[in-house]
Parts: C-alpha cells; structure tokens; sequence
C-alpha cells in the first residue's frame, strides 16, 4: 500500500477546513437553539401552566359560589304574591360553571402532557446525541489534524529545492570516496593469488629426448 500523499492543492484543505470548521460552529448553534427552547416549554408547561390553571380553578370557583348564592338569595326572596325574575343569575351561574369545568379540564392536559414532553425530550437528545458528539469532539480533532498537514506542507514549499550544480558536485565527491576503496578491494584478491601460485623447481629432470628413427644403427646380419 502507497503511503504517499498525492496534494493537488493545499488551498483545498484550508476550504476544507474552514468548511468544517463552519459545520460544527452552525451545528452547535442549531442545537443550542433548540436546547433552550425545550427549556422554555418544560419551565411554560410545569411551572407557568401549572400555577396558572391552578389558580384560575381557586378564582373559577370563587365565581361559581358567588353565582350559586344569588341564585339562592333570589330564591328566597319569592313569596305567595310575587316570584322575583332569576334567569339571568341562572345563567350566570352556568357560564361560571362551565368556566371551572375548562378550567379544571386544561390543569388535567397540563399534568398528563408534563411526563409526555420529558419522554419526547429525552427521545430528541438520543436521536442527537451522535450529531452532537460529531460536532463538539470529532470535528475539532479533524480540525487540528488538518492545520498539521497544512502547515507540514506550507514548511515543504518553502525548503528550496539543491541546483543542478550542488547536486553534480556531490555526486563526484561520492565517486571520489568510494572509487578508490573499490580498486583497492579489487586489487587485493589479485595479489593474493599471485603470491600462492608455486615457483617452477631449478633442479627439474629435463625430459630425455626420443632419437629418430634415421639416427639409429641398422640392425646386423
């Protein structure tokens, strides 16, 4: 596996960069917003509602006694010769009735929806739990991972490349120090074998010489 980098252009990780950087800032932002107002409604719906509607039941039924007792005081008042008008307290009651019954209903919502919000709540933060951990952990460490390699690669830009005439004279200097180790070793095995090889022996017998057949005597009668 190649373990090089192949960069086009250290302008695109800076964009990258930025973008991430851009990413994680919107993110946070997005969540935090929302963060803050599901605080507003928990505080709106346990603690404002709660105490509205309860008080709202107290001052209901307030009403419905004060419409109750007209009602009665009316109904006392009628004797044999006169029965005194009382519709109007009647229905003023009813209204006052109807009031505290909404009233009493709505304190009822308030408690059922408190254990429904906090489980809606709840399921939200697992749903954005992993986005968030993304953007406040995972992205800064990218972040910095990407301004070591923009700036390893600013600092390799900047070292200037040897000339061709460096370059040349380093090359000789290299083949004038290894050339002559490598004559020598070459040399040496040469001398060795030339100082193992015998010397030819002085006091050699010569070989004898085979005589022609025209030197020799003819055989006699």
């Amino acid at each position: 596996m190649s373990t090089q980098a192949d960069v086009h252009s250290i302008d695109a990780l800076v964009d990258l960069r930025v973008s991430l950087a851009l990413f994680a800032e919107d993110t946070l932002s997005a969540l935090g917003a929302v963060d803050m107002e599901l605080r507003r409604t928990v505080q709106w719906l346990q603690h404002d509602r709660r105490a509205y509607w309860q008080e709202q039941i107290k001052r209901r039924r307030e009403q419905v006694a004060i419409a109750r007792a007209e009602v009665f005081r009316r109904k006392l008042a009628t004797r044999a010769d006169y029965t005194p008008a009382y519709s109007e307290q009647k229905e003023l009651l009813r209204k006052a009735e109807a009031s505290l019954r909404d009233a009493e209903i709505r304190a009822n919502l308030v408690k059922k929806w408190e254990p429904a919000l906090q489980q809606a709540i709840l399921e939200y933060h697992g749903s954005t739990r992993r986005i968030s951990d993304l953007a406040s952990g995972d992205v800064p460490r990218a972040l910095i991972v990407l301004e070591r390699m923009i700036e390893a690669l600013e600092a390799y830009l900047r070292v200037a490349p040897p000339s061709g005439h460096a370059v040349r004279a380093a090359l000789d200097s290299i083949a004038n120090t290894m050339l002559p180790e490598d004559s020598a070793a070459e040399s040496e095995p040469a001398a060795e074998q030339k100082a193992e090889a015998p010397a030819p022996a002085e006091n050699a017998t010569a070989p004898q010489e085979i005589p022609s057949s025209s030197e020799n005597p003819e055989p006699q009668a």
